[in-house]
């Protein structure tokens, strides 16, 4: 998505007066679909672990739309998951939009029976629980004002990859979540979508093609049908449009954003 960095302009935006919580939005993935809401006219609250970078990109928010505000959450807390929900309808107004993209990448992947119980619980813990958590503790919410949910999966998960069963099965799990969340709550009037992003500039993935050779990364792009690596921003604009009216009649699909290096995978 692009701006002009008018944040008088933003006044028309499709989430103009709507109230967008993102997760694990100081960096990354999390950050560019924060400011692509910012973008769009929502006021946002920046949940990240870290302080500083919550802090940071909550500031940032304000060169792109309305400034946002920083919570500190660990997600895996019920606890902190519900005061960062209180703190965010306390001084937002509410919460029309929620975006539950935190997960804990720091832990290395690993072949599936090279896992251990810790390995799999960091993950689960991140992912599945501060999913679990958050919509529970925004449920209230969401139903006031007629939500939208827009979940994080992975291809990983979809494809099945060697080497990272942890978060393959956490992100299933979500996408899992995703459809049963939208039966439940599709008579309430809330939407509930998954986004699987995959092959898209990140960090992690500098780094790696940054190490890789040629034809490493000429094997990947080659899996790709639009022969390109995603920028961030293309998977956060699909979820501006799920959070917008012009999704009004979608719930419990999942979105695969990956230059369609998935087709048909979203089921």
């Amino acid at each position: 998505m692009t701006t002009d960095g008018n944040t008088a302009s933003q006044a028309g935006g499709v989430l103009a007066g709507k109230v967008a919580l993102v997760t694990g939005a100081g960096q990354g993935l999390g950050r560019d679909i924060a400011i692509a809401m910012a973008q769009a006219g929502a006021r946002v609250s920046v949940i990240d672990l870290n302080p500083d970078t919550a802090k940071s990109v909550a500031a940032e928010l304000g060169d792109h739309g309305e400034p946002g505000i920083a919570v500190t959450c660990d997600v895996s807390s019920r606890d902190q998951v519900k005061a960062a929900v209180e703190r965010t309808v306390s001084e937002l107004g509410g919460i029309d939009v929620l975006v539950n993209n935190a997960h804990n990448l720091r832990v290395v992947q690993t072949r599936f029976m090279d896992t251990d119980d810790e390995h799999l619980s960091r993950h689960v813990n991140s992912g599945l629980f501060g999913t679990f958590y958050f919509l529970q503790e925004s449920y209230e919410h969401l139903k006031a004002r007629g939500g939208a949910v827009i979940n994080l999966g992975s291809g990983a998960g979809v494809r099945g990859l060697v080497e990272h069963f942890s978060y393959a099965a956490t992100k299933e799990a979500i996408r899992a979540t995703t459809r049963v969340v939208a039966r439940e709550w599709g008579p309430e009037g809330i939407r509930v979508n998954t986004i699987c992003p995959a092959a898209y500039d990140t960090p992690a993935m500098n780094k790696f093609l940054s190490s890789a050779d040629d034809e490493q990364k000429a094997a990947m792009t080659a899996q790709i049908p639009l022969a390109r690596f995603g920028g961030g921003d293309e998977v956060a604009s699909v979820a501006v449009f799920l959070a917008s009216s012009a999704s009004s009649y979608m719930t419990g699909h999942t979105f695969m954003v990956d230059g369609g290096a998935n087709m048909d995978a979203g089921r």
